[in-house]
């Protein structure tokens, strides 16, 4: 999908699946060949909880036959509750099924296709039943200077960097240090504050979807963190109660590697405040009666 037809622009409005829940969706973006399938294949293969992946072919992601389930036309149904959806009838149409569905997924990841324009994507996130988690960007560190050094291929570059939440550079175990530092001054230079991260070792990328994820009813839980982690996650306790001016200003004071955060917080008429953080996009909303949970501790990431 390279772009949103014009019959897609204006997101129609109905009445609101699941109760009122909203699911929580990750654009993932990139141009060709940057490792967008293999981040999914990754989380895949890890995660424990239901995701929905909407793809343009699902025979690209190439599941491991000991996760697939069943294959419904272009709709694959894997082990733990996870689907892949096929977007060739259009992203409406994909969201429409996700929306039949009895059970909503605990977070929605869109892979957008290389050349796509994410801007034509987000409105379609804050959809019914859905809301922007974030969008994140993979550039290639093999290509990516040469490739915001062509006249051609600058302008589509430029787009989906400046619209990144954050930025992941991928396969840097091929580049050494001084062509890693070259390939975030050149999307510095693009998008300025724009947080980037090195995913040197093939995990950091799987691990920043993971935390958009929920176990159980905790939107903010994450896999216990190990020595061989290669990102830092931190507990922070929040005080209760407490405002959304309070809290946007705590998310202000966060120093600039914290790339990933999530929590819940008690307003001062006891409803909830969902706190997120993706890269520079820093949020504090209600928390739906039907996303009601205890207030947590806020969980940051840092690489």
């Amino acid at each position: 999908m390279s772009s949103v037809g014009p019959h897609e622009q204006d997101v129609e409005e109905g009445i609101a699946p699941w109760d009122g829940r909203r699911v929580p969706m990750t654009l993932l973006g990139g141009y060709l060949g940057s490792g967008k399938t293999t981040i999914l294949n990754e989380l895949l293969r890890a995660t424990d909880r239901p995701l929905a992946v909407l793809v343009n072919d699902v025979g690209e992601i190439n599941i491991d036959t000991r996760l697939l389930q069943k294959r419904s036309g272009d709709t694959l149904e894997l082990t733990g509750g996870c689907v892949c959806c096929s977007m060739r009838e259009g992203l409406g149409a994909a969201l429409a099924e996700l929306r039949a569905r009895p059970t909503p997924p605990d977070h929605v990841i869109i892979e957008l296709s290389g050349v796509a324009d994410p801007t034509q994507v987000l409105p379609w996130t804050n959809s019914d039943g859905f809301r922007l988690d974030g969008l994140i960007i993979l550039v290639d560190a093999t290509v990516a200077v040469v490739q915001l050094g062509d006249e051609r291929l600058r302008p589509l570059l430029e787009r989906q960097i400046s619209a990144a939440d954050l930025v992941v550079v991928t396969k840097s175990e091929l580049v050494n240090v001084d062509q890693r530092a070259m390939v975030e001054r050149a999307v510095l230079d693009v998008s300025p504050g724009v947080p980037v991260v090195d995913d040197l070792d093939g995990t950091v990328g799987s691990t920043l979807l993971d935390l958009g994820t929920r176990r159980g009813r905790d939107v903010t839980a994450v896999p216990p963190p190990t020595l061989l982690d290669p990102h830092r996650i931190e507990l922070h306790p929040l005080p209760r109660p407490t405002s959304e001016a309070a809290l946007r200003d705590l998310l202000e004071g966060l120093s600039d590697d914290v790339v990933r955060a999530k929590g819940v917080a008690e307003g001062p008429d006891g409803s909830r405040l969902l706190i997120q953080v993706v890269g520079r996009r820093r949020r504090v909303t209600p928390l739906p009666h039907a996303e009601d949970q205890e207030p947590t501790d806020l969980v940051v990431i840092r690489v």
